[in-house]
């Protein structure tokens, strides 16, 4: 038996392993180099490579027992011998992903939408324990998302994706090319590369007509505009253009598509989100960064038993099933204690939420409805998790003052206790990128929402996303 203490990586893709023991104790082991005892060390070198390094290539392995050299072995030629063609075939489907400080399984699992057995099971933990710098094998089902090997570069990814290395770099906010092993990088859908590819490189201006006016209204679409996509450059695209411009100090604010606009439009829709993958599970995380696919419907809407402001049927009543109990039971805690909730709005689609983020751009400019609203695929209600209460005290509205009276008091000490979270809370503005807003809460289970609560996280912070 062969056991490795720990491994370093030379520059020249040389691998060095530390063995357990003395000399004498491996002399005896070992005797001599008999050819199956030699077989069994190299089967432990393999094995302990795909536990450890599943999917870093080696052209050398040296072994070393103190200060002592006591192997060095042609990697290439053991892993041939040994590796079969289904576990090629799996090494080149699954990628590492490299456990980061506050990771637990958990979250890894629920990041990367997986079933924390099955990442148990590949990558033979017995238990639920993990440490920083430790490398666990993530089946590479991830649409949009590519898992940085050893040895990769941003130019060979952008290659393989037939896009820029500058578009990379913007869609995933990188300040240089350096990545590392089990970096996560965004690939840009086709969607928005064919978007951004079409737009011309020459000036467009009011009275203005044909194709390319109904790309630059395609993208501005994009950034949640609501403009027909007509091929007319008419006053309404004019004023589009001038709101997306005054965003940026360097862009003159005249209504005119040029070179400039074009080079800030890219960027803008390159940077605008990123298409989660574990859209269903209840501790995705949504925000300005992060985007449901516009497609994405939760599965089991049901309508709460609880007390509504209105009475007739709107998809805003829906709720997952989930958290549709979870809300049930909150409410008739509340009651119990004197305290009287109304839901207000759960549920809702992304085209219901293109059409209010729009009509918010379109009167009051895309910087001030971004400071209280959502664009489409940014919403947590599109999850089907998330709840907005009110209160007779303030009227129904949705408003801070809501935190401040003895239902939104309530809300705060005691939603935990049934799965929820406040969502916003005052103080975490750029945390979560959003206003506080006491009335909205998001369903996360009963276990992860005390633990939220005890430390108080908001949810980026609970999941490590910064």
């Amino acid at each position: 038996m062969y056991n490795f203490i720990g491994y370093k990586i030379e520059s020249d893709s040389t691998l060095i392993l530390y063995l357990e023991g003395d000399l004498s104790e491996f002399a005896k082991e070992f005797n001599g180099l008999e050819e199956n005892k030699s077989e069994r060390f190299e089967e432990g070198i393999l094995n302990y490579v795909k536990n450890n390094m599943p999917n870093i290539k080696f052209k050398t392995v040296k072994v070393m027992l103190g200060p002592l050299l006591i192997a060095s072995l042609p990697f290439s030629s053991m892993q041939a011998e040994a590796s079969s063609n289904v576990e090629k075939a799996q090494i080149q489907q699954d990628e590492a992903y490299i456990v980061k400080s506050g990771d637990t399984l958990y979250k890894i699992a629920n990041k990367f939408g997986v079933d924390i057995g099955e990442l148990k099971e590949i990558n033979n933990l017995s238990n639920n324990m993990i440490y920083p710098g430790q490398k666990l094998i993530i089946p590479q089902n991830l649409k949009g998302i590519y898992i940085v090997k050893y040895g990769d570069t941003l130019y060979e990814i952008s290659a393989k994706y037939n896009i820029s290395v500058e578009e990379l770099r913007i869609h995933n906010k990188l300040v240089s090319n350096m990545i590392y092993p089990g970096d996560e990088i965004y690939i840009p859908s086709s969607d928005i590369l064919q978007t951004i590819h079409k737009l011309s490189p020459g000036i467009i201006r009011l009275g203005h007509n044909g194709e390319d006016v109904k790309r630059v209204q395609r993208a501005l679409n994009t950034l949640g505009y609501i403009i027909k996509e007509s091929g007319e450059y008419d006053k309404t695209t004019e004023w589009a253009i001038k709101d997306f411009q005054s965003q940026y100090y360097k862009l003159m604010n005249d209504g005119v598509y040029g070179p400039n606009t074009r080079e800030y439009l890219i960027k803008a829709i390159l940077s605008d989100h990123r298409i989660v993958n574990n859209f269903s599970n209840t501790l995705v995380v949504v925000n300005k960064e992060y985007s449901l696919p516009f497609d994405y419907e939760p599965e089991n809407l049901v309508i709460p038993s609880v007390r509504f402001t209105f009475e007739e049927y709107d998809e805003k009543k829906l709720l997952r099933h989930d958290s549709a109990s979870a809300l049930k039971e909150l409410f008739i805690s509340a009651k119990k204690e004197g305290v009287i909730l109304y839901a207000q709005s759960g549920y809702r689609s992304y085209d219901r939420q293109r059409q209010i983020f729009g009509i918010k751009t379109m009167t009051r400019g895309m910087t001030e409805a971004n400071r209280f609203s959502a664009k489409a695929g940014e919403s947590e209600h599109q999850t089907g998790l998330a709840m907005d209460i009110t209160s007779e005290s303030v009227g129904f509205r949705l408003s801070q003052n809501f935190g401040e009276t003895k239902e939104g008091k309530w809300l705060k000490e005691n939603s935990y206790k049934f799965g929820f979270i406040i969502r916003y809370p005052k103080g975490k503005e750029r945390v979560t990128g959003y206003q506080y807003e006491p009335w909205h809460i998001r369903y996360v289970g009963k276990d992860i929402a005390k633990e939220i609560d005890d430390k108080e996280l908001t949810l980026e912070e609970y999941m490590n996303i910064k």
